[in-house]
């Protein structure tokens, strides 16, 4: 089966400017009577390409040759990096580059996404022109020869979501390494492809989902609702087999817990324990500082501070402004000493003997 019959918008017939070259380019290819890829394709260059400088011909030239090999049935395999050199000026190619900061490794999803602001400072250029060489490069990435290009790179982000249960984040993908991104970074990497194929790649919570974002937004709700009526921290498991059969047409059956596991790592309002546990903070944040104080007996609040992160993922971690704000409304906690804190004697939280 040729590519062409994946990509229905892409064959011979299609106009020219499915290649996604710049509209100067088509001008020029327009006046020389260049109507589709595959006319363009069969020709050598166009006589007025003498009109281009040297920049624009290259591009015309890397374009041609990728369209030829397309409809030939032998596209190469392109990295991220290559593919982005391929269909884009230097310019727009800094633009992205900078704007996704694919140049940088860090666990950080916002990291990743560079102010507009920001970037024209380090090009020299204003707010708004940035903005404009933003779009415009997405929108010829968009075309139907360069998302074709792009097949690959999004089936390696799909499998990768797959693989961890429908929802990666960038703390996940730090240490991902696959010879199709090369040197930039996988978490620039998959923001750009999510900017410019959301219904396949979506950003939700600061991670990535192949999920519609309105199904995982249900799921969510779901699972609040689930924790509500607990009334206490509860483990991941039990939360995700009392929703499995509904969630089970959104995540899979077994991507469930996974996807869950996330949602509550990311949402601002809930907890995420590393013994499996997870609860609402508002309610269970209190719960916990209870636990602790149990089994320590009298704490010092930067003790008890690192004891109650020391229990949560890092998304789900407070500071100590919120364990002491925390602790001044807690009826049941008693200061002993400045800066330490213990609960009356003879109480123990009810979840330490279970009935």
């Amino acid at each position: 089966m040729s590519p062409s019959a994946f990509h229905p918008l892409l064959h011979p017939d299609a106009p020219v400017a499915a290649s996604g070259l710049p509209p100067r380019i088509l001008a020029v290819l327009q006046a020389d009577g260049f109507s589709t890829l595959g006319a363009l394709a069969k020709a050598k260059a166009p006589s007025a390409s003498a009109w281009l400088d040297a920049d624009t011909h290259g591009l015309l030239e890397r374009t041609t040759a990728y369209l030829r090999a397309w409809l030939a049935g032998t596209p190469p395999s392109l990295t991220l990096s290559a593919w982005l050199a391929l269909f884009l000026p230097p310019k727009r190619q800094e633009v992205l580059r900078l704007r996704y900061a694919l140049e940088t490794s860090s666990p950080s999803l916002s990291a990743h996404e560079v102010s507009l602001g920001r970037v024209g400072s380090q090009l020299h250029l204003t707010r708004e022109r940035v903005r404009q060489l933003a779009n415009t490069a997405l929108r010829t990435l968009s075309q139907p020869l360069p998302a074709a290009a792009a097949e690959p790179l999004l089936r390696l982000a799909e499998q990768a979501m797959a693989g961890a249960g429908n929802a990666l984040d960038a703390e996940g993908l730090a240490d991902w390494a696959d010879p199709a991104w090369g040197d930039l970074s996988p978490t620039g990497g998959f923001l750009l492809l999510a900017r410019l194929w959301p219904e396949r790649l979506t950003v939700y919570r600061n991670f990535f989902t192949p999920l519609p974002p309105r199904q995982v937004d249900h799921l969510e709700k779901t699972m609040r609702d689930a924790l509500m009526q607990a009334g206490e921290l509860m483990p991941v498991a039990s939360l995700a087999a009392g929703i499995r059969k509904p969630a089970a047409t959104v995540a899979g059956p077994d991507g469930v817990e996974a996807l869950l596991l996330a949602l509550l790592r990311h949402s601002p309002d809930t907890l995420a324990l590393r013994d499996g546990r997870a609860g609402l903070a508002h309610r269970d944040l209190t719960l916990l500082v209870h636990e602790i104080l149990a089994e320590r007996g009298e704490t010092a609040l930067p003790v008890l501070l690192d004891a109650l992160n020391a229990r949560l993922y890092p998304e789900s971690q407070k500071g100590s402004g919120t364990l002491r704000d925390l602790l001044f409304h807690d009826p049941l906690v008693r200061k002993t000493a400045p800066g330490r804190y213990d609960l009356p004697g003879g109480h123990q939280p009810t979840f330490l003997f279970p009935p």
